[in-house]
């Protein structure tokens, strides 16, 4: 089955994929216009509206669909949920890999990544320098491990287990500082705090690593120590030494991840750290400040995944 743009070959109808997420706008318009290139047709879903359903010989039901499997599939976000509910979208996701449909990025890479616990297990278990980090849901265990590293003259910084984009973090110093924070979920995630090299000039980094290399990279500044994107950071295109090129590749890997922004934070020491690995990352930051087109490389990454190993998406058609 050919795939490149423009071809001419009529052997097998063009391949029909879908991407997911739950509120499409200018990252999912971006990847259609991509995929466009290649011949490749897009179908605009969410997880929450797929169906497990054994009456269909798959057991999936994927809305655009019927009764055939998408020739591959570009997970872009998953809207917050019950345990329930994330079980049953993990269960599609799983499936669907099953079934041999590449799928960016599977259940097994967002289930490392979306909880920080398991991304920092999986990080310091494949010898990857990460701060240091403990997570539990005893406060009283979790208020002793704040005691001491207080009286050691750290700063802690406190995360939701599930969050993104710099939302309900806290920086504390203090047992009182600690004592005012109301943990979401009744889980506690403290992490060490990495000061900035330059007094209130605070500044990290985002690598995009899409199938083990480095597609673009930006760096953030902010005057406030949460640095994303989203909380009004200032991006701008940066240089990155192998250093940081092979942490985020490492990173990646070792989240089982097909693509991955990865954040990376310098110590005073110089050298280079991860702080977390998003398995659905959002790249428009990332774009302004470098004018690289992600899109265009996920969608020829994928193109190739679907030409390495095609599947015939009727196979499971119901006669």
């Amino acid at each position: 089955m050919s795939l490149l743009p423009n071809s001419k070959s009529t052997i097998m109808p063009s391949p029909k994929i879908v991407i997911f997420n739950d509120t499409h706008g200018w990252h999912s318009q971006q990847l259609v216009d991509a995929f466009a290139k290649y011949n490749v047709s897009v179908v605009l879903s969410d997880l929450a509206d797929c169906c497990i359903d054994l009456t269909h010989p798959t057991g999936l039901h994927i809305p655009g669909f019927e009764n055939k499997l998408p020739a591959a599939v570009l997970v872009r976000g998953i809207a917050p949920g019950t345990l329930e509910q994330i079980t049953l979208r993990m269960d599609v996701l799983h499936t669907l890999a099953e079934l041999n449909v590449p799928v960016f990025n599977p259940a097994k890479a967002i289930e490392h990544t979306v909880d920080k616990a398991r991304t920092s297990l999986r990080l310091h278990l494949a010898g990857i320098k990460t701060p240091t980090t403990w997570a539990c849901e005893n406060r009283a265990v979790a208020r002793d491990i704040a005691i001491d590293q207080f009286r050691q003259n750290k700063t802690l910084i406190l995360k939701p287990l599930f969050g993104c984009q710099g939302k309900g973090l806290a920086k504390v110093s203090s047992i009182k500082e600690f004592d005012s924070y109301d943990a979401i979920g009744d889980a506690l995630y403290l992490q060490e705090y990495v000061a900035p090299r330059e007094q209130k000039q605070w500044q990290d980094w985002r690598l995009m690593v899409i199938e083990g290399t480095v597609c673009a990279a930006m760096s953030r500044h902010s005057d406030h120590w949460i640095t994303n994107f989203a909380q009004g950071a200032m991006c701008s295109a940066t240089t990155i030494t192998d250093e940081m090129t092979q942490l985020a590749i490492s990173a990646t890997k070792a989240v089982e991840a097909d693509y991955a922004g990865v954040d990376l934070i310098r110590h005073q020491d110089g050298h280079y750290t991860v702080l977390e690995v998003n398995s659905v990352p959002a790249w428009k930051g990332l774009y302004q400040a470098t004018g690289i087109d992600v899109a265009a490389t996920l969608a020829q990454a994928l193109v190739n995944k679907i030409s390495a190993a095609p599947i015939d998406t009727s196979e499971h058609a119901i006669n």
